[in-house]
């Protein structure tokens, strides 16, 4: 029996490890379809209600298409002239950059040859190079995922035949339930984030206007994207947004010190406050977990890999806490809490149940 569950184990290993090669290996493929089936979970309720309101579906799902696109193509061309507007002024800074490492090294009695080697114009270009590249790829697959995204929005209202057919009645039943519960889940997490997140990046923008930091449209987009990084992200933006404001304000250290106050302090009341607050415990996923998750999706896929990392790492568990002899490994991810929220969930089983059944007939029926 121990040589058993050994073997069991190791095999488990391989298989992870395997899987985790293939992702690296086919990022391009899978990244977009990942992506496009996450978007699913936030446009889905929409073309719903459409079709709910007598609009033909696949005209609902090219509305939401056409809308999404658009407000991609308005924040692109922003980032775009704010980026260019960056580099026409970078001599500027770079200038004010290298006064300040002057200051430091005089100050501090720091070798000369250190300003020598910080070559800020090799490091720029590389970041420079690197967003890029990333850029030029995500706009390159941007097609990809609107193609995966309209097919899985099509194929959704049939997704609940297709199981019946495939499957048994309670395997059916099953399934549905682990989508219903990955639907409910990432769907509200995606939403909230949305929601959170364009209101810190609007709090940014006029905070920074205000203040007179430069490029705060940049700013606030910055903000917006790196609010999806759990713990991480925060830090990071308040880090950048302190060091550019360093620079452009040194040595009027006033507004220095408001810039990075605005930032943390909106950080902290919109991550510690406001999205907890609309959250909840509704993920129920261990912040060590979270930070692994960060960690692994962040080196199979780069930054994308650590703004999907959340959601990819709820789905995972919802469906380990489905499957039979997996539902050790969905408690060890979960939070402390796991004890209380089983209660919660004995007590509200039948409303679980018909909620599961209402989703995957008003899943067959939506059409």
């Amino acid at each position: 029996m121990d040589n058993q569950r050994v073997n069991s184990a190791l095999l488990a290993v391989l298989v992870v490890v395997a899987v985790a090669s293939v992702l690296r290996l086919t990022g391009s493929i899978f990244l977009p379809l990942v992506l496009a089936l996450l978007l699913s979970f936030v446009f889905s309720p929409v073309v719903t209600f459409l079709t709910r309101h007598k609009v033909p579906r696949l005209l609902a799902i090219l509305s939401v298409l056409a809308i999404f696109l658009t407000f991609g193509f308005l924040i692109g061309f922003v980032v775009y002239s704010s980026t260019q507007s960056l580099l026409r002024e970078f001599p500027l800074y770079q200038r004010r950059l290298t006064g300040l490492i002057q200051d430091l090294i005089e100050r501090f009695n720091l070798p000369d040859y250190m300003l020598s080697e910080f070559n800020i114009n090799r490091t720029v270009g590389s970041l420079v190079v690197a967003i890029s590249g990333s850029f030029m790829a995500f706009a390159s697959g941007l097609l990809l995922v609107l193609v995966f995204l309209l097919f899985l929005l099509m194929e959704k209202p049939y997704l609940h035949f297709k199981m019946l057919q495939a499957f048994q009645g309670h395997t059916t039943r099953k399934i549905v339930i682990i989508f219903a519960h990955i639907n409910a889940q990432i769907g509200r997490y995606l939403s909230v984030k949305l929601l959170v997140s364009s209101l810190t990046g609007a709090i940014i923008f006029v905070s920074f206007s205000i203040i007179g930091v430069d490029f705060p449209v940049i700013w606030a987009i910055l903000t917006f994207l790196f609010n999806f990084i759990p713990s991480i992200g925060s830090i990071l933006i308040t880090l950048l947004s302190g060091v550019f404001a360093l620079v452009q304000f040194a040595p009027e250290w006033n507004n220095v010190i408001v810039t990075v106050a605005a930032m943390s302090i909106t950080q902290l009341i919109i991550g510690n406050i406001i999205d907890p607050k609309l959250l909840g415990d509704s993920l129920n996923l261990s912040p060590v977990v979270i930070l692994l998750s960060l960690l692994v999706w962040g080196w199979l896929w780069g930054i994308m890999g650590m703004f999907l990392a959340v959601p990819m790492t709820v789905a995972i568990k919802i469906a380990f806490e489905n499957i039979p002899g997996m539902e050790a490994f969905g408690i060890m991810m979960g939070t402390g809490s796991y004890r209380k929220r089983r209660k919660k969930q004995s007590r509200s089983t039948p409303a679980t149940g018909a909620h599961a059944q209402h989703a995957a007939s008003t899943t067959s029926t939506d059409r």
